[in-house]
């Protein structure tokens, strides 16, 4: 489907009234679509640079779900479907600071780079971090020149409380990365942010708490934290109506995810043409538009074991946010 910013325009503000309009659900699905193209250039510049700086990192690359995407349209009004900057995103997940540093810096250097947010050095209001940059696809082609994907830069420990908020997120309702959810859970978050930062002697949001530690150990007793993340069991099901499913998987890199957090199960499918795969993203999406127990993604990974890496959360592994965690509590 060949589309206009215009009609993408027009089908973001009927999306901000009626979420489920099929006409403009199949209008930004086509314009998701397009950027497969620019997020495999874009994956390409960021592994090329990223073996240069770490050969074992951990890497992402995804297709925003539609119902992140109208979280987005819903909590900035004025913004335009078209010029929405992470409908493609790659994430690589580095062992430590420097190496994330060494990095950034390669890639600020690209002409190709047109946007870089730190929020290392400024952390957002809940204790986030990363640095975020902006991708350019220089294309000749019209249809893909200027489509823009989004880069995210962690370190591991900050890509295990990232994982942590999504986990609690998808299991409690909490919404907590749309700036929602219970005060305790926020706090919680918020504090443990500052502590993972302290381990890796990284800016603190807020320097002025004095008793953060039991604060800490307070809300984590309160919240029943550490059972909670170590109690929510998944069993991995390989969803498919293709009787080679098992060869067929061994060829594919293109995954949808289905995670449904009240039977805490979780469907894969896969995919070896991304127009098959994009197809059965968006009729999942539809099928699940009004249920958020339900959350569905597209990745293109090589396997199974590369998604649970780089996405633990939709496998509810929280183990590397717990063990540092466990030494919050214990000291």
């Amino acid at each position: 489907m060949e589309i206009s910013k215009n009609s993408v325009d027009k089908a973001g503000k009927q999306l901000r009234q009626e979420r489920s309009n099929e006409t403009a659900l199949d209008i930004l699905a086509a314009w998701r679509n397009k950027h497969v193209y620019a997020l495999r250039i874009a994956f390409n510049l960021l592994k090329r640079h990223t073996d240069k700086v770490e050969k074992n990192a951990t890497y992402g690359q995804r297709l925003k779900r539609v119902n992140s995407i109208l979280h987005k349209l819903e909590r900035f009004s004025t913004m335009k479907l078209s010029k929405l900057q992470d409908i493609g995103g790659c994430r690589v997940i580095l062992s430590n600071y420097n190496k994330l540093i060494s990095l950034n810096t390669r890639l600020e250097k690209s002409k190709s780079i047109s946007l870089v947010k730190n929020y290392i050095t400024a952390p957002k209001d809940d204790g986030y971090r990363g640095i975020h940059l902006i991708y350019s696809c220089g294309s000749r082609d019209t249809t893909y020149a200027g489509l823009k994907i989004e880069f995210q830069l962690r370190t591991k420990l900050q890509h295990a409380w990232a994982t942590a908020v999504e986990i609690i997120d998808s299991f409690e309702g909490q919404n907590l990365k749309l700036g929602k959810g219970s005060k305790k859970w926020q706090r919680f978050f918020y504090l443990v942010a500052d502590e993972f930062a302290s381990f890796e002697q990284l800016p603190l949001h807020d320097n002025t708490i004095k008793d953060r530690l039991s604060e800490i150990k307070q809300l984590c007793e309160d919240l029943n934290v550490v059972d909670k993340l170590r109690g929510y069991p998944l069993v991995t099901q390989r969803a498919s109506d293709n009787k080679n499913h098992d060869k067929y998987l061994k060829d594919a890199n293109f995954f949808i995810l289905a995670l449904m957090t009240k039977q805490a199960h979780i469907q894969i499918r896969s995919f070896k043409e991304p127009g098959e795969a994009q197809d059965f993203y968006i009729e999942q999406e539809k099928m699940y538009i009004n249920n958020p127990s339900v959350n569905i993604l597209m990745v293109k990974m090589d396997s199974i074991k590369q998604i649970k890496k780089s996405y633990p959360n939709y496998f509810a592994d929280s183990k590397v946010f717990l063990e540092a965690l466990v030494q919050i509590l214990e000291k």
